[in-house]
């Protein structure tokens, strides 16, 4: 049955590129863009030439979603998103931009595109699901992988002061956020668990090694610990939003690392071990806050 639906879906892709209509609006859409180019190399404005490349993305990504064609909103976003990107970093401006800064702006609106195409995907056939009264195709929730990338990127290029610890913080949300949603949303726990464990590692890498101090690394050693502790923590309250039942075995290592790490801290920094206990303390409750308000509301299947 599976498989006869999407046969027809395949079928309904290869109708709508072949239709008169899009061959049409294609053509003239490249005759403007070869225009656009032409002239270009004439009046050298500058920014011309920067504007065909949106313009052909936008019309894939219109036509794809007219036409219920996964290809081509995938092909226009894309072209969409270089071509944007393309355009802000390049176009003259009063204020030259550094080349880091125009490899951020590409990186980030790439990622954007990536991403614009998930959305666009994922509200497309709910509208399709609703209206036919059945399940219809799956949302490619791994093009969200290469979009948190791209904006990981992108972010470290453009709004940080390019230390190391900078990038490991940009690179475990834009990896470890993209596979927590995945996993909720395509119900496959094997990728909710390493999105938790980024989302503690990352942050915590970060607090700790940004600003090191004269404690020869154990109190940064402990503040990362105790980050990627609450990261298996965290896997506890996905789990009662993933099935409705109580999973607690990774609370098992998340306790023996965020003991062992507050051991590394107290014994690094012994005169701040007050505060730092009340502050991952804090942070612990309003994690325990959110699985109440789960195991009230009765999330399951």
């Amino acid at each position: 049955m599976m498989n006869l639906f999407e046969q027809s879906h395949a079928n309904n892709e290869e109708r709508s590129i072949r239709n008169p209509n899009f061959r049409s609006a294609a053509g003239v859409t490249f005759i403007l863009a070869g225009a656009a180019l032409f002239i270009d190399r004439y009046l050298q404005t500058g920014w011309l030439s920067y504007l065909v490349l949106p313009c052909v993305g936008l019309f894939l990504y219109l036509y794809g979603i007219r036409m219920h064609h996964k290809g081509l909103i995938l092909v226009g976003g894309l072209l969409g998103g270089i071509g944007v990107g393309s355009a802000v970093a390049f176009i003259p401006t009063m204020q030259p931009q550094s080349r880091l800064t125009q490899v951020g702006l590409i990186s980030g609106y790439l990622g954007i595109g990536w991403l614009l195409v998930v959305a666009t995907i994922a509200a497309s056939n709910h509208r399709q699901s609703v209206r036919g009264g059945g399940q219809v195709e799956n949302v490619p929730y791994w093009a969200l992988v290469p979009s948190g990338i791209l904006l990981a990127l992108g972010c470290s290029l453009l709004y940080s002061p390019m230390r190391w610890t900078d990038f490991v913080l940009f690179l475990s949300l834009g990896v470890g956020l993209p596979l927590l949603i995945w996993g909720l949303s395509a119900r496959l726990f094997g990728l909710v668990i390493p999105g938790c464990l980024l989302l503690g590692i990352g942050p915590g890498i970060h607090i700790a090694w940004s600003n090191p101090g004269d404690g020869g690394g154990l109190s940064e050693t402990g503040v990362m610990l105790v980050f990627f502790a609450l990261g298996w923590l965290f896997i506890t309250i996905c789990a009662r939003w993933f099935n409705h039942k109580n999973i607690w075995w990774p609370l098992i290592p998340g306790g023996i690392i965020a003991v062992v790490g507050t051991g590394l801290y107290i014994g690094g920094n012994p005169e701040n071990a007050v505060v730092f206990i009340g502050n991952t303390g804090s942070i612990a409750l309003m994690i325990f806050g959110l699985y109440l308000l789960l195991m009230r509301k009765g999330i399951h299947h």
